[in-house]
C-alpha cells in the first residue's frame, strides 16, 4: 500500500476490540481519505460492517477451504438488495 501511497486501514487477530471499531469507523465515514481496508480472514470478523466497501477481494487466504468458504459467505453485494 505504501508504495502507491494509499491510506488504510487494517484489522488483523493483533487488533482488539475499541481500535477495531475506530478502524472501521474511519473507513465508513462519508468523508473518508482510507483507500483500502485490510481484514484479514482470520481476524474474527463476525459482525464487521463495511458499507463503504464496493469491492472485496480475498488476498490471504487461510488456506483452510472450509474457513475461505465460510468468509466469503459473509460477503454480499450492495447491488443485488
Amino acid at each position: 500500500m505504501s508504495v502507491f501511497s494509499y491510506l488504510y486501514e487494517r484489522i488483523d487477530g493483533r487488533i482488539r476490540g475499541n481500535l477495531r471499531q475506530e478502524a472501521i469507523d474511519r473507513f465508513c465515514k462519508p468523508d473518508s481519505d482510507k483507500f483500502v481496508f485490510l481484514l484479514c480472514t482470520r481476524a474474527g470478523g463476525l459482525g464487521i460492517n463495511l458499507t463503504a466497501a464496493d469491492t472485496v477481494i480475498i488476498f490471504d487466504s487461510d488456506w483452510n477451504p472450509q474457513n475461505d468458504i465460510q468468509v466469503s459467505d459473509y460477503f454480499y453485494c450492495r447491488d443485488t438488495q
